[in-house]
C-alpha cells in the first residue's frame, strides 16, 4: 500500500472520482488498488475479499457489477462527503448526493422554511421512481459497466490482477511478522483436574472400560457381555 501524502482537504486525496478514469494504467496502479482494497472490499464484502485476494485472480471473485457499483458509489456521494469532511459532521449534510436524492427532498433542503419549492430544477434525481437512483444514475452505472467490461479483456486488466496479488501478498507477510494474525492455541495440551473425594477413580475407570466393550456389540448381547465381564473380574 503506498504511503498516504499529507492533505488538508479530502478533495486532495489520491482516491476521488476523477482519479479512478485511468484505472488500469500503470502508473495509476497504488492509487486504483487501494481503492479496490477499502471501497470495493465493502462491496464484495470484507471477509469473502480477505479470503480470495492473496490466491484467487482478482476477476474471480470481484464482478463487473461489483466494480462498477462502487465507482458508482464514489461518484454519486463523493461532494457529500466531502462536505460532511469539512464541516466535521458525518451525519447529515446539506449537500445532497448526485442520484439519489429525490426531488422533494432536495427541494425541501434547497429552500427557505415557507419558501415555494415547486420550480425546483427539472433535472433533479427523481429516487423514488427507480428504487434509490435516478435514471441518470442507472445510465451511469450502466456506462460504468461496459467500460470495466471491456477493460477487463485487455493485457493491462491482466497485469493489474498480478500487481494486485502481489501486493496482498507481500502486505499480509509483513502482517504476520509484525504478529497480526494470533497464534494458534495448542490443542493437544493437557488441562489441569481438580481434586475431590466425590468418587474413586479407579471405578470411574473401570466402569469406562465396561463401556467400551460393549459398544460395538449387538443391542440383544451386551447384557451376556457385561456377565461374562463381572464374572471375569
Amino acid at each position: 500500500m503506498f504511503a498516504m501524502p499529507d492533505v488538508d482537504s479530502v478533495k486532495d486525496m489520491p482516491v476521488t472520482p476523477d482519479t479512478l478514469g485511468n484505472r488500469y494504467d500503470k502508473s495509476n496502479y497504488p492509487i486504483y488498488k487501494d481503492f479496490v482494497s477499502f471501497f470495493v472490499s465493502g462491496v464484495v464484502g470484507v471477509r469473502k475479499f480477505d479470503r480470495n485476494k492473496c490466491h484467487i485472480k482478482y476477476s474471480k471473485y470481484v464482478t463487473i457489477s461489483d466494480e462498477a457499483f462502487t465507482v458508482l458509489t464514489l461518484e454519486n456521494n463523493w461532494v457529500r462527503w466531502c462536505s460532511m469532511a469539512e464541516d466535521d459532521d458525518w451525519k447529515d449534510s446539506v449537500v445532497p448526493s448526485k442520484w439519489t436524492t429525490s426531488k422533494e427532498k432536495r427541494g425541501a433542503k434547497d429552500t427557505e422554511p415557507g419558501e415555494d419549492n415547486s420550480n425546483v430544477e427539472n433535472d433533479c434525481p427523481q429516487a423514488k421512481r427507480y428504487r434509490g437512483w435516478s435514471s441518470q444514475g442507472i445510465a451511469r452505472y450502466n456506462q460504468l459497466f461496459a467500460e470495466v467490461k471491456a477493460e477487463r479483456e485487455k493485457q493491462r486488466f491482466e497485469d493489474f490482477e498480478d500487481y494486485c496479488m502481489e501486493q496482498f501478498l507481500e502486505e499480509t507477510g509483513e502482517d504476520n511478522k509484525h504478529g497480526g494474525k494470533r497464534k494458534r492455541k495448542e490443542d493437544d495440551k493437557a488441562s489441569p483436574s481438580a481434586r475431590h473425594e466425590l468418587w474413586d477413580d479407579d471405578p470411574q475407570e473401570q466402569a469406562t472400560q465396561q463401556q467400551t466393550i460393549t459398544t460395538n456389540i449387538p443391542k440383544g448381547l451386551r447384557n451376556l457381555a457385561l456377565a461374562n465381564t463381572s464374572t471375569s473380574m
